[in-house]
């Protein structure tokens, strides 16, 4: 017993498939997004009342503290003369602490040393060593 489907029915089965599989998928994003952007308006509703109630508390002293303005850090060859004057500075007072003279001959990188975020070096020694 062979059944037979006319092509116009397997086109209707399969578009009608296609359409309310979409359609889902859509309004799944619709909702996704609504829901985003109802938790949006309540988180800054929440901060905008913090930020006013903070403003108008004063602090202990009776004056309103002010957050201090974010310092970029400098380019690479500023920050080296830096680094290496702090380096100098705390062998300096280390010195003068024990009485003894200290001084510093050179600076260099250490060979083998991880490059960048000494954090992301600590995370990735703490996610891989063995158990």
């Amino acid at each position: 017993m062979e059944m037979q489907m006319e092509l116009s029915y397997v086109f209707a089965v399969v578009i009608t498939g296609l359409v309310v599989v979409f359609l889902g998928l859509v309004l799944l994003i619709a909702f996704i997004n609504i829901i985003g952007a109802i938790f949006k308006s309540i988180d800054k509703k929440r901060k905008d009342a913090e930020k006013a109630a903070a403003a108008s508390k004063p602090s202990a002293s009776g004056t309103r503290i002010e957050s201090a303005p974010v310092i970029q850090p400098a380019a690479d060859s500023e920050d080296e003369d830096e680094i290496i004057a702090v380096i100098s500075a705390a062998v300096a007072m280390m010195s003068a602490a024990e009485g003894k003279a200290y001084r510093v001959r050179s600076v260099r990188a250490v060979k083998g040393a991880p490059v960048g975020n000494a954090w992301a070096s600590a995370a990735l020694r703490e996610a891989t060593r063995p158990f």
